[in-house]
């Protein structure tokens, strides 16, 4: 215990909350200090046997918190993340409406639904034609909720463009791989394949390129345990509920994911404009190749 004839020595001069701050990481090191108002300025004094043990250790702390400034953001942000929301609520209103309506007297529903069988047999739009069809009202506004709130952050995080490409091509891949997996008479309809392709795109950009170098297994893991829960959460359940798509969708958007995070594309702006043309070509063209081989 030191009492007041120990010879006590000013260590450093600050304001008020910095002596502070720095006399709290002293006595997490069990060195005593005091913080003293001293001719108009605030002095950070410690016993002058510990001086050289305590400047050493404010050393390493603002040392340690120099490295911590320099990081980067958890996720670089490249792109807003709305813009591609307002196309995407538009394509499934105006879809929703040709289907109910039968615009232009087709037969949309047929047209454009997931057909395992058919696909099969060469029909490929439907891979992509039967994310943009919905039935029922609660699948749509279903949809809708979960795929704008996950494609938002996938747009921020790619960039309007190419993370819109991204989520069209993991969720045309995963109606691909399960309509290759499932019975030849599996059909299915909704976005619920690509909303689960930009979750599986999220968890993979997030869980290598959202972390700092230094970040322990456990930070670097989470990403991945959150994804995969969510998935489990929010894709496995209803009596009329595609697991299969779901999984296969998330597993497509986790491999575009990891290709998008290792060669860091979403850096490359002059890339984001052709994507999002590319992204809008595909679902139009599969919508008049399909129109074209039925009528």
């Amino acid at each position: 215990m030191n009492d007041d004839t120990e010879a006590w020595v000013v260590l450093l001069t600050a304001d008020q909350h910095r002596c502070a701050e720095l006399g709290l990481v002293l006595e997490a090191r069990g060195i005593p200090s005091r913080q003293t108002l001293l001719g108009g300025q605030w002095v950070l004094s410690v016993p002058a046997h510990d001086a050289a043990v305590a400047a050493e250790e404010l050393v390493v702390y603002e040392s340690e918190n120099r490295r911590s400034r320099a990081r980067p953001p958890a996720i670089d942000v490249i792109g807003v993340g709305w813009p591609g929301i307002v196309i995407y609520v538009a394509v499934l209103l105006v879809v929703a409406t040709c289907v109910q309506q039968a615009v232009l007297g087709f037969d949309w529903l047929y047209v454009g639904r997931m057909d395992a069988g058919l696909l099969r047999s060469g029909e490929w739009w439907r891979a992509v034609t039967a994310l943009t069809i919905h039935l029922e009202l609660d699948h749509l506004l279903g949809n809708l909720a979960f795929g704008a709130f996950f494609t938002y952050f996938v747009g921020r995080y790619l960039g309007g463009g190419l993370g819109w490409l991204a989520i069209v091509m993991s969720g045309t891949l995963g109606n691909v791989m399960s309509g290759l997996l499932e019975a030849a008479d599996h059909r299915a309809i909704g976005a619920s394949t690509a909303v689960f392709g930009a979750l599986g795109i999220l968890t993979a950009h997030t869980w290598r390129r959202g972390f700092p170098a230094g970040t322990s297994w456990r930070g670097r893991v989470a990403p991945l345990i959150a994804g995969l829960g969510l998935l489990a959460f929010t894709g496995t359940g209803g009596e009329n509920t595609d697991i299969g798509a779901h999984l296969t969708g998330f597993v497509a958007g986790f491999g575009i994911g990891l290709l998008a995070a290792r060669y860091r594309l979403a850096a490359a702006h002059r890339l984001q404009l052709p994507a999002a043309v590319l992204a809008g070509v595909i679902v139009c063209a599969a919508w008049s190749w399909g129109l074209a081989a039925i009528y």
